[in-house]
């Protein structure tokens, strides 16, 4: 109870605070009401004035200079752009295509991707996998219409290990001196043993990785490695992650196995996505450690249709689907904020679908409530996790003065109705990104 009279005071004071005058802004939104990306209750019939790309102000009455422009809300909802804590913008079909797509045809598509993605409201992702770091530029530069993207580079996995995307008639780049096409264009690096982990990161670092990803279990979509391998030894694990604290950044990790997740957080791995398989003690080391857990629900829906799936990667999914009541009551255990994670991949049809289902899928486990602040100021926390290589260092994640201004109107209130965000041609009315409006169909 106290904490939510703690909340509505603070709005109330942002409030008092920001009424009046807003000076030098570009444009007002006006009637208003606003989830700030953390309170239970909305901030009810306000306007919020953007300068630049930032949040000037949050409030009534507010005066803008003459040639500022001033849009009419309504009175519908404003919120926090959308953030997805794992998504793969490189990934725009199943890994036995890409292995036979071209670079053009690959970047084309990339950039389509980009697109969509932002047109969904997601105004900001972190790239988990894949070459995403000239889309990036490109977005950055006003070429692509696209989120913020937070890139981890090629993805490090051990040989066999999930990240081994090889064809069956590719050869090892080492003990064979072969690669393959997706290799060579960055979607992955095979690396065994501290030094060649070690090189491979800071590469990645190089490139302009915010932070880097690992291959840490086995996963279902790979074909050779088991659900419960462990994978990486632990020295090279710690290879990895001294190497990104050297750059104040962190390495993060595909994990399903609490063995696997045990190694990872040992060794100082600090964001653990999927998590699908956490026991107690697993989850009793991520909150010591104070690391994130990232999970995807979406896939839960969706993953036995798959039709590109083989029979042994769908045996190891109905692994992962057994203990999804386990995982959730250890999160309630322990109380633990998890992230906004989408790891939507593939062609459109299943990459829109498998975004629909993250939201509607999570309504059967959270409130609506707890899935915006995932999908906004929680996932918002893990972006900024990258410290000085965080390339956008502003707040995001929340509507607040000084915030970046990445914003969405709905049509209906997504604190009765997360799953309004699953439909965004419809319900989404407004995006902008970085103070730029990129849909406006008020």
């Amino acid at each position: 109870m106290m904490h939510r009279l703690l909340r509505r005071l603070g709005a109330a004071l942002v409030l008092l605070a920001l009424s009046g005058t807003a000076a030098a802004v570009d444009w007002v939104i006006d009637h208003v009401d606003v989830f700030d990306g953390r309170s239970e209750q909305l901030i009810e019939n306000v306007s919020v004035a953007i300068a630049g790309n930032r949040i000037a102000a949050v409030g009534r009455n507010l005066e803008a200079a003459e040639g500022a422009s001033r849009i009419d809300g309504g009175g519908r909802v404003l919120m926090p752009g959308l953030i997805d804590g794992h998504s793969h913008l490189a990934l725009i079909a199943d890994v036995r295509t890409l292995q036979q797509m071209t670079w053009d045809e690959i970047g084309a598509r990339m950039a389509v991707r980009a697109t969509e993605t932002l047109q969904r409201g997601f105004t900001s992702v972190r790239d988990l996998g894949g070459p995403v770091m000239g889309l990036k530029k490109a977005v950055d530069a006003g070429l692509v219409d696209g989120p913020r993207i937070y890139p981890s580079g090629a993805i490090l996995t051990q040989t066999s290990g999930h990240g081994d995307f090889r064809s069956p008639l590719d050869l090892h780049p080492f003990l064979e001196g072969g690669t393959s096409n997706m290799q060579r264009l960055g979607y992955f690096r095979i690396v065994d043993g501290p030094a060649q982990v070690l090189a491979a990161v800071r590469e990645n670092l190089r490139n302009g990785a915010t932070q880097i990803k690992l291959m840490g279990s086995g996963g279902v979509g790979s074909d050779y490695d088991p659900i419960d391998s462990v994978q990486f030894r632990p020295e090279e694990i710690r290879a990895a992650t001294g190497a990104v604290a050297d750059w104040d950044t962190y390495a993060g990790a595909h994990l399903h196995n609490g063995p696997a997740i045990e190694r990872a957080l040992q060794n100082g791995v600090r964001s653990i996505d999927h998590a699908s398989q956490m026991t107690e003690a697993a989850m009793r080391l991520l909150v010591e450690n104070g690391a994130s857990m990232n999970p995807n629900f979406g896939w839960n829906k969706l993953v036995l249709q798959a039709g590109f799936l083989t029979e042994f990667q769908r045996e190891k999914a109905r692994i992962v689907l057994d203990n999804i009541d386990e995982n959730l009551r250890l999160i309630r255990k322990y109380d633990v904020e998890i992230t906004f994670n989408v790891d939507a991949f593939g062609d459109y049809g299943i990459w829109e679908s498998v975004n629909v289902a993250e939201f509607t899928e999570r309504q059967r486990y959270f409130s609506n409530h707890e899935i915006l602040r995932q999908v906004t100021s929680v996932t918002a926390g893990l972006l900024a996790m990258s410290g000085r290589r965080n390339p956008y260092p502003g707040q995001l994640g929340v509507i607040e003065p000084g915030a970046y201004a990445d914003l969405l109107v709905v049509a209906g209130n997504p604190l009765e109705d997360a799953a309004l965000l699953a439909d965004p041609h419809q319900n989404i009315l407004l995006i902008a990104k970085d103070g730029r409006i990129y849909k406006n169909a008020l």
